[in-house]
């Protein structure tokens, strides 16, 4: 684990290096509680706490269970049939410690019916009892990412660390992880769960002082985990995509864990079936960091130097490439265009032979940077604007300039107006910069000497120069010490090329201590049209089940740049996607230059929850590599040259792996897996040696 804590280390170092000065540490106040039950019998009661200076809440809901909250938004389902009465204690966590509770009462009916959990207990316990193994074998069994949204982009899984197949298994420091079983059993309406971790359990080094001990990185030390926990499933509102989660959380009695220790005994569960278990939960010395753990219903084997034994060695397809000029139209059609294509890519997809062409027994896929312009937005006179009309002056960055920090991309500087006439003559401005390929989100902050009275004044006005109509400008404050507290409002453009003033409503925003300014300027778009590229596909021409497909390739390096070898279900178009399956075979990340990865979406593991892994490859953009994967009506194994990134899938009737796929090779740009596109982009390119199908 010492990369993980290096990485983690490093990020905190970023995020602190933000401010220049150290927040006043300040007790939670003013925590009210309310709550709301349901009056249909289920249990199912909502709360809400509110405090000030309250980084997270924990809610001890007085039937032996607990949740932590970052939002201080909650929903519980209590299970005991009748009336009974609680007494709930909620705590406001604060900076440095420190805290202050409330406790309320509560009276809550239950009748008799079945349990809205049935199917998830089904598949814990199977009914009766049943044994749960680290999924060691598949990649990301154990992960890091943010805890929440306003740490680092996307917060929704392991977006820091991803453990490789077997990494934990190979060192004494950690192979005791590899060896824990966890059993859930089910007995009318209690459910119980054990750990047996035969004598060790691995530790988050930060943790380190429950069992005495002294090692600097994550370790295993002995440690007592008999004994049977009571374990209680409830709803969670979670900061968690809908998408993304069950929307269930289990909880422990009495320190109940699961396999690595974070100090946490809660979990929330991702995603669930008949063979696997996806879960999330918060570390309780670091509420930043959100861990990750994936387990299967049988042990993972292997972990040594296996190679793959192919069961396909017919070869039924393939294209070698070997004709110059277009691709061969018996096998190949394409996709054009421009759109997004679900992931806010920027690139425009052509047939143009500088895009695609067969060319030296080689396809070349080749992303071009067509000209364009960064996206540059003037701001000035931020200002907060009473009902009856008084003003107090933010900033009119006529004096010192505020230090201004950027993020997606984008950046900020005060220059001289370049337009100073009409609605703003003043001599100095901010400029706004989004340049090509950044980030759709990407925009500036800065930081105020004290917070908003936002109680005097309602609205903010803010003076704007746009190029165009309807840019989205989006005004956001938050609270420097804890991103959670925020609260934007968004206003369009209404003029192109010259001053005018835009007035945003925060009269409901919340009484946070709102001391940093953020601007966004034509939120939600990332400068755009100056990238084209090429998406040939087989669709309609050569579909197909089951085999193995192996693809020869040499891939692209530029900054921006995320090509992929993949298949697509062949019933795409009447069911959509991720019920049709996709099958990415191989993908690469410029900005992750060398790293290659494999995926499979499809419903309930699909976008970031896909099962997935990843490896090393130090010559994946310089030489040419093998991409394989083995696919039969029983797994999904992929392959680079010889050695395995992936090979647990256990495919199934419930799967949609069991019917015709055709592929698809491209290159997009940015996007959600692309990132920020390098500003001295022009062009780079993807050469395919050959495509073959075995069956």
């Amino acid at each position: 684990m010492k990369n993980i804590n290096y990485i983690i280390s490093t990020l905190f170092l970023i995020l602190l290096s933000c401010s220049e000065e150290t927040p006043e540490i300040l007790t939670p106040s003013n925590l009210v509680v309310t709550s709301e039950i349901s009056n249909d019998g289920s249990g199912k009661v909502t709360f809400e706490a509110k405090a000030t200076n309250a980084s997270s809440f924990t809610f001890a809901f007085g039937d032996g269970t607990s949740q932590e909250s970052l939002t201080g938004n909650v929903v519980k389902v209590y299970d005991m049939g009748g009336q009974n009465t609680y007494s709930v204690t909620v705590t406001a966590n604060g900076a440095g410690g420190l805290s202050v509770s409330e406790t309320i009462q509560i009276e809550v009916n239950v009748d008799g019916e079945a349990s809205e959990f049935a199917e998830i207990i089904s598949y814990l316990t199977n009914d009766d009892s049943k044994t749960w193994y680290l999924s060691a074998a598949e990649p990301g069994h154990l992960g890091v990412g943010p805890a929440r949204e306003g740490i680092d982009g996307d917060w929704w899984y392991a977006k820091w660390y991803s453990a490789q197949a077997f990494e934990k298994c190979g060192s004494p420091d950690s192979d005791c992880l590899c060896d824990d079983e966890l059993t859930f059993s089910v007995d009318g309406d209690v459910i119980s769960y054990s750990l047996d971790n035969k004598g060790q359990t691995f530790f988050n080094s930060a943790h380190k002082d429950v069992v005495g001990g002294t090692e600097v990185d994550d370790f295993c030390y002995d440690f007592d985990t008999s004994g049977t926990k009571t374990v209680t499933l409830s709803s969670v509102q979670g900061n968690v995509p809908e998408a993304e989660t069950t929307g269930t959380q289990i909880d422990y009695s009495d320190d109940g864990f699961m396999g690595y220790y974070v100090g946490s005994s809660t979990y929330e569960i991702l995603s669930i079936s008949e063979d696997l278990l996806y879960v999330r939960t918060y570390d309780l010395l670091n509420p930043d960091l959100a861990w990750y753990h994936r387990f299967s219903s049988e042990p993972a084997t292997g972990g040594g130097d296996e190679k793959l034994e192919s069961i396909y060695t017919n070869l039924v397809w393939s294209d070698e490439f070997d004709v110059d000029g277009a691709p061969n139209p018996s096998n190949w059609t394409y996709d054009l265009g421009s759109g997004g294509w679900g992931n806010n890519e920027v690139q425009t997809y052509t047939d143009d032979p500088g895009n695609v062409v067969v060319e030296g027994g080689m396809l070349k896929i080749t992303a071009k940077s067509e000209g364009g312009e960064d996206a540059v937005h003037y701001f000035d006179d931020i200002t907060l604007v009473a009902t009856g009309g008084a003003t107090s002056s933010i900033d009119d960055f006529e004096g010192t300039a505020p230090t201004f920090s950027g993020f997606g991309g984008a950046s900020t500087q005060v220059v001289a107006n370049p337009d100073a006439s009409g609605a703003n003559t003043s001599a100095m401005v901010g400029e706004s910069t989004k340049p090509l390929g950044a980030e759709t989100w990407a925009g500036s902050y800065f930081d105020v000497s004290a917070p908003l009275d936002l109680t005097t004044y309602s609205s903010i006005s803010m003076k704007t120069w746009s190029p165009t109509v309807g840019a989205i400008v989006k005004l956001k404050l938050e609270n420097s010490a804890n991103a959670d507290e925020n609260f934007e409002v968004d206003m369009n453009t209404t003029v192109s090329e010259s001053w005018e003033t835009l007035t945003f409503d925060f009269s409901m925003a919340p009484a946070y201590n709102f001391d940093r300014i953020v601007v966004f300027f034509d939120f939600g778009v990332s400068p755009a049209g100056a990238y084209t590229s090429a998406r040939i596909k087989s669709e309609n021409l050569y579909e197909f089940t089951y085999g193995r497909v192996e693809i020869r390739a040499k891939l692209p390096s530029g900054g921006g740049t995320w090509p992929a070898l993949w298949a697509l279900g062949a019933n795409f178009d009447t069911v959509g996607w991720p019920v049709c399956g996709e099958i990415d075979v191989m993908e690469h990340v410029g900005n992750s230059a060398n790293i290659v990865s494999s995926a499979l979406h499809y419903p309930g593991n699909f976008g970031g929850t896909a099962v997935t892994g990843s490896i090393p490859i130090s010559t994946a953009t310089s030489e040419f590599h093998n991409y394989t994967v083995e696919w039969t009506p029983d797994s999904i194994k992929f392959v680079v040259d010889d050695e395995f990134i992936h090979t647990s899938f256990v495919n199934s009737s419930a799967t949609p792996f069991n019917a015709d796929f055709f592929f698809i090779m491209n290159i997009a740009m940015g996007g959600t897996l692309g990132g920020a596109i390098d500003s001295a982009f022009t062009q780079d390119t993807m050469e395919v040696d050959y495509i073959r199908v075995y069956q």
